[in-house]
């Protein structure tokens, strides 16, 4: 059975409000267009009349994925010298028959200078130093989520 021939709730068409919204705050809509569109969600009965009401504009990403804490370039950039320095320590160390484990003199001090910037920049990347970029992923097809 097609989800189409469903109806819609209220939720379901603030669902389909809140995204025209955004796309009118992009400038993907002009006012008239907003306004028929709008017109037309509170006239819509089922899924299959408010889904081309979407039909022309990207998906928003959601909320949540924007939000999460992916590591800065930077960070990455700034530790790969640390690992494979240390992991080469820890080589010459094991190759030499162990003993006092100076690879600690190399690793810690080293890695605590690191970890002073690399927890400042992720505690000001995460306050949002550069908002999140609608779209990033490309132009895709408006869908209501109709899972339940």
């Amino acid at each position: 059975m097609s989800q189409d021939n469903l109806r819609a709730s209220d939720a379901d068409r603030e669902k389909i409000i809140d995204q025209l919204r955004q796309a009118i705050a992009e400038g993907r809509l002009s006012l008239p267009e907003f306004d028929e569109r709008l017109r037309q969600v509170y006239a819509a009965k089922t899924y299959g009349e408010l889904t081309p009401l979407l039909s022309d504009l990207p998906v928003p990403r959601d909320a949540r994925l924007a939000r999460t804490a992916r590591i800065p370039q930077w960070v990455t950039v700034m530790w790969i010298p640390w690992v494979f320095v240390n992991s080469l320590c820890l080589a010459i160390y094991l190759a030499t028959g162990a003993g006092y484990f100076w690879p600690f003199w190399v690793a810690v001090p080293w890695g605590f200078a690191l970890l002073i910037p690399t927890t400042i920049g992720i505690g000001n990347h995460k306050q949002g130093d550069r908002p999140a970029i609608e779209g990033d992923d490309g132009q895709a097809t408006g869908r209501i989520d109709k899972d339940r």
